[in-house]
């Protein structure tokens, strides 16, 4: 019993919304295809991975290293910009002063 436990694939769920003329397209596609509407989907994500896949063995050997030094963050925010001295007013001369 805890080997058929182990051995079980891991699923997750995905959701998401079709207009009422989507819904009954897939419907009726899957109709002539005499399969569900799940199965239907299933079936064609399948296919379009496989055409996807060079793409994806292809950016993946484009990925740098995990020990490469990374210069550009873009994960994270910019940090403010500095601002100008001259604009703060730091460089002139105040005439009361003189």
């Amino acid at each position: 019993m805890v080997d058929k436990i182990k051995s079980r694939k891991k699923f997750r769920k995905l959701t998401f919304k079709l207009s009422e003329s989507e819904y009954k397209y897939l419907n009726t596609c899957a109709m002539l295809d005499q399969t569900t509407a799940n199965k239907l989907i299933k079936k064609y994500l399948r296919v379009g991975f496989e055409e996807m896949r060079e793409r994806v063995e292809g950016w993946e050997k484009q990925k740098p290293p995990k020990n490469q030094l990374d210069l550009f963050a873009w994960d994270k925010e910019p940090e403010p910009e500095q601002s100008s001295m001259l604009a703060e007013d730091e460089f002139f001369y105040n005439k009361d002063d003189e």
